[in-house]
């Protein structure tokens, strides 16, 4: 099974803080729905609320969630990662991917075998609440620089898609 963490972060690592995602990149965006389309995620209990409306026919999110007797409008609660993991290889898939936050990747990471990383080229002032990606061995995984965007009319930055394997 594979596991798949995909996030945009800052160069001090930031996913966002109380103004939510504090770019608008809609290359990456677009990435973004690519790569998950018809997919299982993994994901928080604050992130699924955020992105209430946005899930497809063929997302399947699980929600990570130590909030007993809460259960998703879409989608099924999980009390941990394994478990997750479990849940989407029995229904045959061959690949769940964490789409966040903070706690949900952290969590993640230990099991996952690929990252999907776009860095962006920015350190950006937190306006309250931040959430980070967290810390990872750069020995242990293999990065490669998928495709480069400069800043221009659509993107006030630059930002590197990275995909990291596993070694």
């Amino acid at each position: 099974m594979l596991l798949t963490l995909i996030a945009a972060i800052d160069e001090n690592r930031l996913l966002a803080d109380a103004r939510g995602i504090p770019w608008k990149l809609p290359r990456d965006t677009a990435h973004f729905r690519e790569y998950t389309a018809d997919k299982w995620l993994l994901l928080g209990r604050t992130t699924y609320e955020e992105m209430r409306g946005w899930f497809r026919t063929g997302h399947m999110p699980l929600v990570l969630s130590s909030r007993c007797g809460w259960d998703p409008e879409i989608g099924r609660v999980v009390s941990s990662v394994p478990q997750a993991i479990a849940m989407a290889e029995a229904a045959g898939q061959t690949e769940l991917v964490c789409i966040g936050g903070g706690q949900v990747f952290a969590a993640a990471l230990p099991y996952a075998t690929k990252l999907l990383i776009t860095r962006v080229h920015a350190r950006i002032e937190s306006q309250g609440r931040p959430v980070y990606f967290p810390h990872w061995d750069d020995s242990q995984w293999e990065d490669v620089i998928i495709w480069q965007q400069p800043a221009d009319a659509e993107h006030a930055l630059s930002f590197a898609l990275h995909a990291m394997t596993r070694r």
